[in-house]
């Protein structure tokens, strides 16, 4: 039986990822994502069975998947990891549980999918994880969500390097500001939005359709939009000083927090 698994796959670039991969003519597709009525959503516009898993991979849910794998023993020939979020603001803004939750969803949820996977997976399977632009630079109010991008973008390359032998392709996506449900959850603190000016605002859809093909090619990475494009190269050749104080002025970061929350910490 052949298989991908698409995690996050309920909404967002997830759910892209399922509808390209339902033309590829899988015995089944598994959908994994918290929300089991979305998931749903996505299986009725499928021709593909989809075995839903409606699952906290932070907790439990990675384990749900291994299971399976091992009852069934299925041939995994595509892996997207796109379940993730992130949470804006400065540091004394997000709870300290949903900083850690960012980082054991990001990268660990990330990487125990990943081997869990990889056992079942044979020559000319892909792995597709995603990534961000924000991988390529410290990003001041955006902190350990970036910083969780930098650890996918490290581990992505890394591994494909590692799986060469295999003819495993390892694809990791660094998607720019696309509009997604994303931003319902990481874009306002006490009422406010955080990032106040987007250079570009990308479509998810054609973000994916470029995502698919590069996988398909088994390209190393995959960067839609020209906008995003320049600006990771321009990342590598500007001190990173520059880079973050760029992006602070772009925001009004220091005119916007210069004098908030300066008195908690008075005496």
């Amino acid at each position: 039986m052949k298989i991908a698994i698409v995690t996050g796959a309920s909404s967002g670039m997830g759910k892209e990822f399922a509808l390209r991969i339902d033309a590829l003519g899988m015995d089944e597709i598994w959908g994994v994502a918290l929300e089991e009525d979305l998931l749903n959503e996505v299986k009725s516009q499928l021709k593909t069975p989809m075995r839903c898993f409606a699952v906290d991979l932070t907790n439990g849910g990675v384990q749900a998947v291994d299971a399976l794998l091992k009852q069934l023993n299925p041939q995994v020939c595509w892996l997207v990891n796109a379940s993730g979020f992130g949470k804006f603001g400065r540091y004394d803004q997000i709870a300290t549980e949903q900083a850690t939750n960012m980082i054991r969803l990001n990268c660990e949820a990330l990487v125990a999918m990943t081997n869990t996977c990889l056992p079942y997976m044979c020559e000319d399977a892909r792995i597709v994880q995603f990534g961000s632009v924000a991988a390529f630079q410290p990003t001041p109010y955006v902190n350990v969500y970036a910083a969780t991008k930098a650890f996918v973008y490290s581990y992505s390359r890394a591994l494909r390097v590692e799986l060469k032998s295999r003819k495993v392709k390892v694809t990791v996506v660094c998607p720019f500001w696309t509009k997604t449900a994303f931003f319902n959850r990481s874009e306002k603190q006490q009422g406010e939005k955080v990032i106040v000016k987007y250079t570009v605002m990308y479509n998810a859809q054609k973000v994916v359709d470029k995502a698919f093909r590069d996988a398909q090619k088994g390209k190393a990475r995959s960067i839609y939009g020209f906008v995003a494009r320049w600006q990771v190269r321009l990342v590598k050749v500007l001190p990173v000083s520059w880079v973050m104080k760029i992006w602070c002025n772009q925001q009004r970061f220091d005119k916007r927090y210069a004098k908030i929350g300066k008195e908690k910490y008075e005496k």
